[in-house]
């Protein structure tokens, strides 16, 4: 008697080891089972922690994928787990580097100017678009408005990137074009003038005009619209906005 039960208790010692094993395959089975992510899917997780521009994506075969990415501060190589999305490393390129390996491997695509529109659509309003071609640095060059400032901005035609950014300082108008605003908005005769470039507001002049009646009054005239901002009649100190012609 004593025999047989050594025998169940085997027996059933080798049927809980078996359902064991069994479970905890199953339980196992889906990470080994894992599919992983897309390229569009690696590409949208990429850009989710770093605002930028990818360059070039591709899987290497230890499911990993290696994402080529213009950001601010330069070319980045990131290395991110093709199953979980997890970042494994990320490292800053030199730019001889990241320009060698994209023209031997992967010839890149030049922007669109609708595409290069979109990407600027933040710095102002976009007044002047062109792609100009050069031997060693083809690039698109735009023009925009932002806070009544004109802004030029070289770009790269392959990533978007800016290049540069430079105020178009031809765009403020003359000190006789001030003047001559003035004396026609007070009906006077320009005696002085003065011009300010504040870092706090747009460039403006400031006309004394002289009155036939003997009244002084200076004019605010805005360097980028022409507008009238301020007249200060200096007979009584009172500030007239728009109301004296």
């Amino acid at each position: 008697m004593m025999k047989n039960g050594k025998v169940l208790i085997t027996a059933g010692s080798t049927l809980v080891f078996g359902l064991l094993l069994f479970f905890g395959f199953q339980w196992g089975a889906p990470s080994l089972s894992a599919e992983s992510l897309t390229e569009e899917e690696v590409n949208q997780t990429a850009k989710d922690k770093y605002p930028g521009t990818i360059i070039k994506t591709t899987k290497t075969e230890s499911e990993e994928y290696k994402i080529e990415m213009q950001l601010e501060t330069g070319v980045y190589l990131i290395s991110m787990d093709a199953k979980s999305g997890e970042v494994r490393s990320i490292k800053k390129e030199t730019i001889g580097h990241a320009a060698e390996e994209t023209a031997e491997k992967t010839p890149q695509k030049q922007l669109t100017q609708n595409e290069i529109k979109a990407r600027i659509s933040s710095q102002g309003d976009l007044e002047q678009i062109d792609f100009v071609q050069e031997k060693d640095n083809s690039h698109y060059k735009a023009v925009v408005n932002k806070n009544n400032e004109k802004i030029t901005l070289i770009l790269d035609p392959y990533t978007g990137a800016i290049i540069d950014s430079t105020m178009v300082a031809d765009s403020i108008i003359t000190e006789n074009e001030a003047i001559a605003i003035a004396e026609k908005h007070v009906k006077g005769t320009g005696d002085d003038t003065e011009f300010y470039q504040p870092s706090d507001q747009t460039p403006y002049y400031l006309v004394e005009v002289e009155l036939e009646d003997d009244r002084d009054a200076v004019v605010q005239v805005d360097g980028y619209t022409k507008e009238v901002k301020t007249i200060t009649w200096e007979d009584d100190e009172v500030d007239d906005r728009d109301g004296h012609e």
